[in-house]
């Protein structure tokens, strides 16, 4: 058995990642642990894992 990585759903019901975008408009599911990358935007989150993959695909 491997350990969850960065992007992997989190405890159930916990705000565990971020939605961020990019300068030119991109959209990218993000571990709400770690640092936004310089030059990205938090958008939406910290929420739950799902709530933040149905935004992404949103757009």
């Amino acid at each position: 058995m491997s350990a969850a990585g960065p992007f992997d759903p989190g405890p159930e019901g916990h705000d565990t990642h971020l939605v961020l975008e990019s300068p030119r408009g991109a959209v990218s599911l993000w571990p709400a642990w770690r640092a936004v990358p310089p030059g990205w935007t938090a958008r939406f989150g910290p929420a739950p894992h799902d709530a933040c993959v149905r935004r992404v695909e949103r757009g």
